[in-house]
């Protein structure tokens, strides 16, 4: 009698434990993805069972972020819009790639050049665009904050390639550089904020830190290569992200 007592009660204690397990490991399983970042199957309705905010756990994300640049040595183009894939590896850690479009407007003096090079020519040192493109790679870490699971912040690193021409209107040179590509490594970090099951906004702050080859060639001269230290701070101050 004493032992089915104690089986009973043994029992009751495992069955009123059953609910918290459930509801703690609940927040990690999301719609074909489970606790380990493996693909688990949905129920017979088609739908995963567990609730929002654990969306944030994806194995893909698609961001599209309109970010600024400075060149904090060496000039960089200021505009940027570009999209970037994340894919889930294990858990916390994802990879991720992106492309972008650089554009810019400027002359010589913004595009830190002493001078035009192009002498007293006619029709030229003046403004014009800046149009190039950027392609990245990297690694990305990304919190999972228990009490606050609508809030992901972000560590990353990676290296970029970026490739721009200078300007050339009306037929002409505006100045004597002509084109320009970098090649960096980048760090930094951000966060994301998923007011929705599957959409998240946010910012982030990146510091790029490498190198970049001009190509010159001044008015009536020979065409001149050099390569200089760049520093730049990339600012990411509207990024939209989807989870899917």
């Amino acid at each position: 009698m004493r032992c089915t007592w104690l089986t009973l009660s043994l029992f009751l204690i495992f069955a009123a434990g059953l609910p918290s397990r459930a509801a703690s490991a609940a927040p990690l399983a999301r719609k074909g993805v489970s606790a380990s970042g493996h693909a688990s199957g949905a129920g017979a309705s088609g739908e995963s069972d567990f609730e929002w905010p654990a969306l944030v756990y994806g194995g893909n994300a698609m961001a599209m972020a309109v970010p600024i640049q400075i060149g904090l040595v060496g000039y960089e183009p200021r505009f940027r819009v570009g999209v970037q894939y994340d894919r889930q590896w294990f858990k916390k850690n994802w990879l991720h790639a992106g492309v972008a479009l650089l554009s810019d407007r400027g002359d010589y003096r913004t595009f830190r050049l002493d001078d035009c090079g192009m002498a007293d020519s006619q029709g030229v040192c003046d403004s014009g665009a800046v149009l190039g493109f950027d392609i990245w790679a990297g690694y990305s870490y990304k919190f999972y904050l228990p009490q606050l699971r609508h809030l992901v912040p972000i560590v990353r690193g990676g290296l970029g390639y970026a490739r721009w021409k200078y300007p050339n209107i009306r037929g002409a040179r505006e100045q004597q550089r002509e084109r320009t590509w970098s090649l960096t490594g980048r760090t930094g970090g951000g966060l994301r904020v998923f007011l929705l099951p599957e959409l998240g906004v946010g910012a982030d702050i990146n510091l790029q830190v490498g190198v970049a080859r001009h190509r010159d060639r001044p008015l009536a001269q020979a065409e001149t290569r050099s390569s200089r230290f760049v520093l730049g701070l990339e600012l990411l101050p509207l990024v939209v992200e989807y989870r899917f």
